[in-house]
């Protein structure tokens, strides 16, 4: 038997064939189809030494954090950055003015950074990171809103 009516022998009847995944995830993961405009994080750079950091956080507020993470993913960058000043916004770096992010910017060698941006949850909770393209770096967790804390009472 040839090679060719040996696979065709081995087809089950109404089997389909399987989709390719390479660059089609659509296929493979639901609503990730338009990801590339969507928000999305890498942690590559998170201060984990300094006051801000991740590992500080309670089992409960990491979870909680990460909840707020997925929820704010199903938005592009331009509806977080461009229509919501109130979710996202952006800052000149060096106009940090909490000294010691300034000199944890300078210990993570990332103080030639231009624009630093931030991700407002509630109340006084900030995410800080750096934004390039639809990815966003994050740096510090700010539950206290001490990094760049705002003029206006209770905020």
């Amino acid at each position: 038997m040839s090679s060719k009516k040996r696979i065709a022998a081995n087809k089950i009847p109404g089997q389909r064939k399987p989709e390719k995944t390479v660059g089609n995830l659509g296929k493979v993961l639901p609503n990730s189809g338009n990801s590339a405009d969507r928000i999305c994080w890498r942690f590559t750079h998170v201060d984990h030494d300094g006051p801000w950091g991740l590992a500080k956080l309670s089992p409960a507020d990491m979870e909680y954090l990460l909840k707020k993470l997925a929820d704010v993913e199903k938005q592009t960058v331009r509806e977080i950055f461009n229509q919501s000043a109130d979710l996202g916004k952006h800052y000149e770096a060096h106009s940090l003015p909490n000294r010691i992010a300034q000199e944890r910017l300078v210990e993570l060698q990332l103080s030639d950074m231009t624009r630093i941006s931030r991700l407002r949850f509630k109340g006084k909770e900030r995410l800080f990171g750096f934004l390039v393209d639809n990815v966003f770096h994050v740096v510090w967790w700010d539950p206290e809103h001490e990094i760049w804390p705002s003029p206006k009472k209770n905020t």
